[in-house]
């Protein structure tokens, strides 16, 4: 029972202390509604009531002023207490009962700002207390009630005020800050919105005035901070009333008052920085500030009448947001004068950013639509482009497939009249008719060079060459090409040089011979007087340069692009196609392409031309000797062969058998695939070997093609050597030729090019399964 008695004690014992602890914690704020003034120069104190505005008293809204406070405690807290004010100057010094508080002094920014000023306990007094503020202002002078309550109550009270006085606005124009630059990003990618670039300037300089409202410090003199003030107000009303005048539909034509904007925008404040030293600073804000309320008005007058035009809500709304900025400038021009209660705030920083939003939306919402119809125009750009590129496709095509049939069809009698013009060239013997021979052989030769250079076009463009690089002796090839020239350079009397050269080089053998051959045979033909000079020279960097020089007409700067297009002719407008179909160059430059090897062009106009090829060095470098073997006509180099020959066109197929059987072979034609199977051995028969030596024919036959003509003697006669003379130059057909590994001789052709591909056909290992 005693114990818990004395336990109960215990409890209610702790209750009234904890109760007593929170009591002790718990003090009615004291209002400071009454103080004592005593301004600089007044020899005795005035009684004022709080808050206290100097502009009101009629006294001046600057210099310096002393507020004696009186209240009184009835008991002091152990923590201390807090004094709050909504406006006291940041320029103060301030006394506690003849105690310094803190380390207050006059080095501030003279401004008006809330603050919080800490009492501690050991300062205060039970009963009558004195609170002396000394402080200076340089615009804005007075001070607002205060109240006197616990630290942690005055604090709470502070920060909250601080949220929507001070961090709000800030918030607010950082944020406009941002965007600002932004708009200005923008108008500087697209210098013709200028309506952007000067509502991006406007907002900029808006923003740092009103950002710096709320600064604590002034980081330049008080001189230079009021004329940069005095500057931005000015450049903002000429920013703002040349963004109004960009939005007029139709703009207004009145450029006096672009001048007039831009004289004022640069000299009133190089006035103001004339007039700063001599004191006149005052007088020019009260002549500058009343003009800048006038151009505010009138520009939101231009932005109503731009609402009435457009009629739509989104220029009302913005005609409304910029009227209540101005109307907000002309509140805080107010009380930056002094005139309204110190209690007041500026309102323009609050304003200004919403008002700002609203045109932010409007320019947000054009990038939207403009990035939509961008999308949508990107959209319809690429469709027509597909569009565009299968139609060119096609067109392509047709082209290729026209080049292809009519080259077959032109190839077709060129072969056949070559073939019988060697024929008639053994035969004759009277030297007048072979003279006659000799021109009808020459035209045909210049018939041949065009239909060779459709046959390499269209080979090159339907993808089906491949470069297989090898080691490459220059010299044989020179003197093949000199010997090939010789005769067309001493008709026109000019000199083709080769220089001699022990180089090699890494490349295609086949390609590298097309390339050089229309080189030299382009220079010689340009080339009037003069000569032309062939050269291999090894560079530093384990190159070969190959390069092609004349003394010909020569190509000018704009031409020589074009040179390498098909069908193009520099110096040839009548376009006499004795010069040939323009297609040499064309032919070099994809397969200059096809090889890899940088293809170069240096010329003047009538001084002539140097067409170089880099190639890598071969292996190894060692002179090689050409060596020739002539064919005389009075030999049989084919006595013997049997040769299968399978060719439906008439002309070409009876003048192959007869050039064949005057060089000794043994020749059975075909008209086609029918025609050859009635003659071969029955299908399940024993297979003949001794049925035929070689297989010559057409790949475009009745009845199947001369991939199939080689299969079926190959199934009825076994392994056996085969060649393809063919005009085709359609792409399909050169590719499968390409990847059957059969060779292949293109019509038309000279009589010495018909017998060398049939010797190293001869030559040639028998062939298996075609694919």
């Amino acid at each position: 029972m005693p114990f818990r008695r004395l336990r109960w004690a215990c409890l209610l014992l702790w209750c009234a202390l904890a109760f007593g602890a929170h009591a002790a914690e718990v003090f009615a704020p004291v209002v400071l509604q009454e103080a004592w003034f005593q301004g600089a120069g007044d020899t005795h104190e005035t009684a004022v009531h709080l808050p206290d505005t100097w502009g009101a008293r009629k006294r001046p809204t600057t210099g310096s002023a002393r507020y004696r406070l009186v209240f009184d405690l009835p008991s002091v807290p152990a923590g201390g207490l807090a004094a709050r004010f909504t406006r006291i100057s940041s320029t103060r010094q301030v006394t506690l009962n003849g105690h310094l508080i803190g380390n207050e002094s006059f080095a501030g920014n003279e401004h008006g700002m809330a603050d919080l000023l800490a009492l501690s306990a050991p300062m205060l007094r039970v009963g009558r207390n004195e609170l002396v503020l000394d402080m200076r202002y340089r615009n804005r002078g007075g001070l607002s009630d205060g109240s006197i309550a616990l630290p942690a109550v005055q604090r709470e009270a502070h920060e909250r005020a601080l949220v929507l006085d001070r961090e709000l606005p800030r918030a607010l124009n950082m944020g406009m800050t941002a965007l600002s630059l932004f708009l200005l990003l923008v108008w500087a990618r697209l210098r013709s919105e200028t309506t952007i670039g000067m509502f991006g300037l406007l907002a900029f300089l808006g923003s740092l005035r009103n950002y710096a409202y709320f600064a604590e410090f002034s980081l330049l003199p008080p001189p230079v901070t009021d004329w940069l003030f005095f500057s931005v107000q000015v450049w903002t009303i000429a920013l703002f009333a040349g963004f109004a005048r960009s939005l007029q539909v139709p703009r207004s034509q009145r450029p006096w008052v672009d001048t007039l904007l831009l004289v004022a925008g640069l000299g009133v404040p190089l006035a103001a920085v004339a007039a700063g030293p001599l004191g006149w600073m005052p007088w020019i804000r009260i002549v500058v500030y009343p003009l800048l309320v006038v151009g505010g008005f009138v520009s939101s007058w231009l932005l109503w009448q731009v609402a009435r035009v457009r009629r739509d809500a989104i220029h009302v709304v913005l005609a409304i947001a910029f009227s209540c900025v101005i109307l907000a400038g002309l509140h805080d021009h107010v009380f930056q004068q002094g005139l309204l209660p110190v209690t007041h705030s500026f309102w323009v920083p609050l304003v200004m950013p919403f008002a700002f939003g609203v045109y932010s939306v409007m320019t947000m919402s054009r990038l939207v639509t403009a990035v939509g119809e961008a999308e949508r125009l990107n959209v319809e750009l690429e469709q027509r482009v597909t569009q565009r590129t299968r139609a060119l496709q096609n067109a392509n095509a047709t082209k290729s497939r026209f080049l292809a049939s009519a080259s077959h069809d032109l190839r077709q009698p060129v072969a056949a009249i070559g073939l019988m013009v060697s024929l008639l060239r053994e035969q004759i013997s009277a030297r007048p008719l072979q003279a006659m021979i000799d021109r009808v052989d020459e035209a045909v030769a210049s018939m041949e060079t065009m239909l060779r250079g459709l046959l390499d076009l269209s080979r090159l463009e339907s993808g089906t060459v491949r470069a297989r690089p090898a080691r490459v002796a220059l010299q044989p090839l020179f003197d093949a090409i000199a010997l090939h020239e010789a005769e067309t350079a001493g008709r026109k009397g000019i000199r083709l040089v080769f220089r001699a050269t022990p180089l090699a080089a890494q490349t295609d053998p086949v390609l590298l011979d097309q390339v050089l051959r229309n080189l030299v045979s382009n220079a010689v033909r340009y080339t009037e007087r003069g000569g032309v000079l062939v050269t291999a020279r090894a560079r530093d960097a384990g190159d070969v340069l190959v390069q092609v020089w004349d003394t010909g007409i020569g190509i000018a700067p704009e031409d020589q692009s074009a040179v390498f297009e098909e069908f193009v002719q520099v110096g040839n407008a009548a376009r006499q196609r004795t010069r040939g179909l323009g297609l040499g160059l064309s032919i070099v430059r994809r397969s200059a392409a096809v090889m890899g090897h940088p293809l170069g062009l240096r010329s003047v106009p009538g001084r002539g031309s140097c067409f170089s090829l880099r190639l890598p060095r071969g292996a190894a470098e060692r002179r090689s000797a050409v060596r020739t073997v002539p064919h005389d006509p009075a030999t049989q180099p084919l006595d013997g062969l049997r040769v299968l020959l399978v060719e439906d066109d008439d002309a070409v197929r009876e003048g192959l058998a007869a050039r064949l059987e005057a060089w000794g072979a043994v020749v059975q034609a075909f008209d086609g695939v029918p025609a050859l199977r009635a003659a071969l051995p029955p299908v399940g028969g024993p297979q003949r070997g001794d049925f035929t030596d070689l297989v010559i024919t057409d790949q475009r036959l009745p009845g199947g093609s001369g991939l199939v003509v080689i299969e079926l003697v190959r199934q009825r006669c076994g392994a056996t050597r085969a060649m393809v003379v063919t005009g085709d130059t359609s792409p399909g057909d050169l590719t499968l030729l390409e990847a059957s590994g059969v060779p292949v001789l293109h019509k038309p052709f000279r009589t010495e090019a018909l017998l060398a591909a049939v010797l190293q056909a001869k030559q040639s290992s028998p062939l298996g399964e075609i694919a």
